[in-house]
């Protein structure tokens, strides 16, 4: 019971040593992750203009007259 508390306490402490040593890793890591996704953001608001532009229709096609059949009696 003892030596499960000890590498538990043993585990939270090392835990928080690696922790404390990773953080400036971990920020670096959010800071690219934030500019990503601002240009991301940039680059969809961009996309969204460009498809809210009218797109010219092109003018319906006429239907072709179907020949009608002779009736037969």
């Amino acid at each position: 019971m003892i030596t499960l508390i000890v590498t538990f306490v043993i585990g939270f402490v090392v835990g928080i040593l690696v922790g404390r040593n990773n953080e400036t890793k971990v920020d670096r890591a959010v800071e690219d992750a934030t500019e990503l996704y601002e240009a991301a953001q940039k680059e969809i608001a961009e996309l969204k203009a460009k498809a809210k532009k009218p797109a010219k229709k092109k003018p319906a096609a006429k239907k072709k007259p179907v020949a009608k059949k002779p009736q037969v009696d």
